[in-house]
């Protein structure tokens, strides 16, 4: 029985190991579900995550059709000052937290999803090609600093970006070398 049970204590712990290695970069894009999500994000938003064994890792937001972007770190519901369950609608099956980043367009984000918000987070439910996606936009309430539902984003997934073999932070050479004039 002990030597079973190391057996299975080896197999975990070298699954958890390898599954960082296993994580694929994935990009899919969605449009708005209603008529509300349309108002936040007009021509929907696209996500670029890393999926393993286990779920995923969202690393940034992007707006489908324009030059905006918001980089994304995971949070801990401490950072909101109030149950992340309390402060979602109720039967929410949303439970990814993750803290806007400052930088880039992240603010610019916050502001337009969190009117008066001076940080912002992004609640995601699970991502599955060819199936919609619930997002949760929170901010700070500039009155007591605590976290407050802002919008429910509902989407309809859009498709999927496929990406190049290899390591997507190297860009791929072109196929020949460029014309020179």
């Amino acid at each position: 029985m002990l030597r079973k049970n190391a057996l299975i204590a080896t197999a975990l712990a070298a699954l958890a190991v390898a599954t960082p290695a296993l994580a694929a970069l994935k990009v899919y894009s969605y449009d708005p579900a209603d008529a509300a999500t349309k108002g936040y994000v007009d021509n929907g938003l696209t996500f670029a995550f890393d999926k393993n064994l286990v779920g995923f890792r969202v690393r940034e937001v992007f707006a489908t059709q324009a030059k905006a972007s918001a980089l994304v770190d995971p949070a801990d519901e401490k950072e909101l000052g109030a149950p992340l369950a309390r402060l979602l609608p109720s039967g929410a099956i949303e439970h990814a937290l993750y803290r806007v980043r400052d930088e880039e367009q992240g603010l610019a984000m916050v502001k337009a999803l969190c009117p008066g918000s001076s940080h912002g987070w992004l609640v995601f439910g699970t991502f599955r090609a060819r199936e919609g996606l619930t997002v949760d936009a929170l901010g700070d309430d500039p009155a007591t600093g605590k976290a407050r539902l802002c919008a429910t984003l509902k989407f309809i997934f859009h498709g999927e970006w496929i990406m190049p073999r290899g390591d997507p932070t190297i860009p791929t050479p072109p196929p020949y070398p460029p014309n020179p004039f």
